[in-house]
């Protein structure tokens, strides 16, 4: 068996491997590709900026991409810890989609990491073939529109990357950018200091963006809030499903996430 053949087996073992742990989109960049890609900064915070794969692994040869969908407005929870951590439960399966891949590949004595703070996610999955850049700064899927949430896992296996996503699924239309509340979306830019999504972190949010926090981020509890996809939904690429799975009261909030109303 050559060499070739062992690695085509292996992508299609890692694809069924994320495919079966809920995965609905799946591919391949090469580093030389994903490392020539302009640094980004990095969601929300100060002075932190994307890096190289190949500075973290020098031998990196593939980025393995996988998108796990928001079904429905529970995967859209944000939850504030006592310690001030905030964390993303709707996240949860591509760190476990990420361990089962890594345990994979180093069963097969190559090496991986899940580098999931280091590089630019959404780039990479229009490098992998999955979606297009779009308007409201998130990756548009033919299938699943932009509902998609994505995992990297890097490793030094030849695996046969994907032509990158080339058709502009966005054109003309700007219906993202005109149904956004807080007005913070210019074509393909989002503004952070007007962001439903960045100012519903903070302890502290602007005064000004606290009526359209009440109304488009519904909290379940004093630190838990569905975060706004008022963007998203208006996206003509989102699936019928998708936009029957909103919970627009509080009280069906918490009834359908187990919460007792007070």
């Amino acid at each position: 068996m050559t060499a070739k053949i062992v690695v085509t087996d292996l992508r299609s073992r890692l694809k069924e491997a994320a495919m079966g742990r809920r995965a609905v989109a799946f591919g391949i960049a090469s580093v030389d590709a994903a490392d020539a890609l302009p640094r980004v900064k990095i969601g929300f915070t100060v002075n932190r900026w994307t890096e190289p794969i190949r500075k973290s692994m020098p031998e990196a040869k593939s980025a393995i991409v996988f998108g796990v969908p928001s079904t429905d407005d529970a995967d859209e929870l944000e939850v504030k810890r006592s310690s001030g951590y905030i964390s993303y439960p709707g996240y949860l399966p591509l760190s476990i989609i990420a361990r089962d891949l890594i345990s994979i590949l180093k069963n097969e004595g190559w090496r991986a990491a899940y580098p999931s703070e280091l590089v630019h996610n959404k780039s990479l999955a229009v490098l992998a073939g999955i979606g297009n850049y779009g308007k409201n700064s998130l990756i548009i899927s033919p299938k699943h529109g932009p509902w998609l949430r994505f995992g990297v896992v890097v490793t030094d296996a030849p695996l046969q990357p994907d032509k990158p996503f080339s058709e502009d699924l966005c054109g003309k239309c700007t219906r993202c950018i005109r149904a956004c509340p807080a007005g913070a979306l210019k074509p393909y830019v989002v503004d952070p200091d007007r962001c439903l999504v960045g100012a519903g972190e903070l302890d502290n949010p602007p005064k000004a963006l606290a009526p359209l926090l009440s109304k488009h981020e519904p909290k379940l509890t004093p630190r838990t809030r569905v975060m706004c996809t008022e963007c998203q939904m208006a996206c003509p690429y989102t699936p019928t499903e998708r936009k029957r799975m909103v919970f627009s009261l509080e009280h069906d909030v918490k009834r359908k996430s187990g919460v007792r109303p007070r």
